[in-house]
């Protein structure tokens, strides 16, 4: 697996990476539209083709580049299948995982940041990772006082 964190200061959101080593082929985790050329950089640099864009949760803190990298490179973009948006091409949800590779994103449903709130279980091989979104941060965790937030659901998740 090709793993690279990315950071956007004004939001102060994580972006992350992952390359399977076997195909070239890329998600991008929680991309973000301000930062979208320098993704697509690193990408380039690491020899990787975008093929998903893959979302926790849909956020008034959390502007997404995904529709915008779907129309420039042809990317697909994945997020939980609840939120039902029409521009999502693969709803995830914790009975259908999104594969790539050998890369493997299993959701896992954390509502209380938002009440559609995903993390992901990232598997490639012996290799597993917890990517938690806004569910939980080092220090904290994401605000649950607007857009169907809920602190109470947020610490049993």
């Amino acid at each position: 697996m090709i793993f690279r964190q990315l950071f956007e200061a004004e939001s102060a959101t994580y972006t992350y990476l992952f390359g399977c080593t076997q195909t070239g082929q890329a998600v991008l985790l929680d991309p973000v539209l301000e930062t979208m050329e320098r993704d697509l950089q690193v990408l380039h640099d690491l020899g990787l083709r975008l093929s998903y864009t893959l979302e926790t949760h849909i956020h008034a803190d959390h502007v997404s580049s995904a529709c915008k990298l779907k129309a420039r490179v042809g990317s697909r973009i994945a997020g939980p299948a609840m939120d039902d948006l029409p521009c999502t091409d693969f709803g995830v949800a914790e009975e259908r995982p999104l594969s790539l590779g050998s890369l493997h994103f299993q959701a896992l449903f954390t509502p209380g940041h938002t009440d559609t709130h995903h993390a992901y279980l990232v598997v490639d091989g012996d290799t597993w990772r917890v990517f938690t979104g806004d569910a939980l941060l080092i220090d904290g965790c994401g605000r649950t006082d607007f857009q169907n937030g809920d602190a109470a659901t947020l610490y049993r998740s």
